[in-house]
């Protein structure tokens, strides 16, 4: 399975923002995970550039709220809690085969990215100062144009015959 469901984003109230922040990075981690591990099974080497371009995305994300969460809580190690807010992208399992495959993992990642986007947002009202609001509605920001990237290529796989078929799904 490449994606778990989650918590909804109602139970952020449950958990506190150092709690909340280790998530994400977690999340971003996977996130980073996911797209190379998915990168790696597309030939179409456009595809591949966007997804690639996700992951290096994913990997600034995590670098940031990093730097946040040494800011927020100096000298404390990172926890990364079991529980987790939306879906959480997982690598790509190796037997992956067919386009049908990926169409479905990029339906699940722009699923995740919307989520996500909600998430910052959310995130955003309960940080206090102006450089963490805006940090958190960068990101926000962010994980919205991601899905925005990922629906373009959705609808592009869905809709052109001809892309579909320049697309061959390596082992």
């Amino acid at each position: 399975m490449e994606v778990e469901g989650g918590l909804p984003l109602y139970k952020m109230a449950e958990f506190s923002l150092e709690e909340l922040l280790g998530m994400a990075i977690k999340s971003e981690i996977g996130a980073q995970k996911f797209y190379e591990s998915l990168a790696k099974h597309v030939d179409s080497k456009p595809l591949k550039e966007k997804i690639e371009w996700l992951a290096g995305e994913e990997k600034r994300h995590e670098i940031l709220l990093r730097k946040l969460y040494s800011e927020m809580f100096p000298g404390k190690e990172i926890v990364f809690p079991k529980e987790h807010i939306g879906p959480e992208l997982q690598p790509v399992a190796e037997e992956l085969k067919g386009i049908q495959n990926i169409i479905d993992l990029i339906r699940l990642a722009m699923r995740a990215e919307e989520i996500a986007s909600e998430f910052y947002s959310k995130l955003e009202e309960m940080v206090e100062d102006d450089k963490k609001k805006k940090l958190m509605r960068y990101l926000s920001d962010m994980e919205k144009g991601h899905y925005y990237t990922l629906r373009a290529e959705y609808e592009l796989l869905l809709d052109w015959e001809m892309y579909s078929q320049m697309m061959h799904i390596g082992p």
